[in-house]
């Protein structure tokens, strides 16, 4: 009886947080103030955080010996269509995997050749399928990229 629920105590830790940015309305700085007077662990969290601001505010600059770089907009837009490309792949990948039924259908014989139904493919038909989708996907890229 007589403490506060967890929520509440969160909730003005919260505001605590903004306080120390002065970002606080007049009504949420009443409520942190009243907590505050009430709460002793919200207390000692709101004064540990006015601490370490302080204690940021005052540290002097440091001048780099390097430059910080970000990426460009087009850099991360490119990115974004190989995250997409990959899991397109992948979706691929699983999706002929769930409608070729290997073990009955499909098996590699002792020279390499797989036979997936009435298909006989060698290493090399494989490889050569392989190249062909990753040229096909460049281009694609690219194309888009253009536009």
């Amino acid at each position: 009886m007589g403490q506060l629920p967890l929520k509440e105590c969160e909730r003005i830790r919260g505001y605590a947080a903004w306080s120390v940015d002065a970002e606080l309305s007049e009504m949420e700085a009443a409520a942190l103030a009243a907590h505050l007077s009430t709460c002793s662990s919200c207390s000692t969290y709101a004064a540990g955080l006015d601490q370490a601001a302080r204690l940021v505010r005052q540290t002097p600059l440091e001048d780099l010996d390097f430059p910080i770089v970000l990426p460009s907009r087009r850099l991360r837009f490119v990115r974004t269509i190989q995250v997409g490309a990959a899991a397109a792949a992948v979706a691929a990948v699983v999706g002929l995997s769930a409608t070729v039924p290997f073990s009955a259908s499909s098996h590699r014989s002792a020279a390499g050749v797989v036979r997936v139904g009435s298909m006989y493919l060698t290493p090399e038909d494989e490889l050569r399928m392989l190249r062909e989708a990753s040229i096909f996907r460049d281009r694609s890229a690219h194309a888009r990229l253009a536009r």
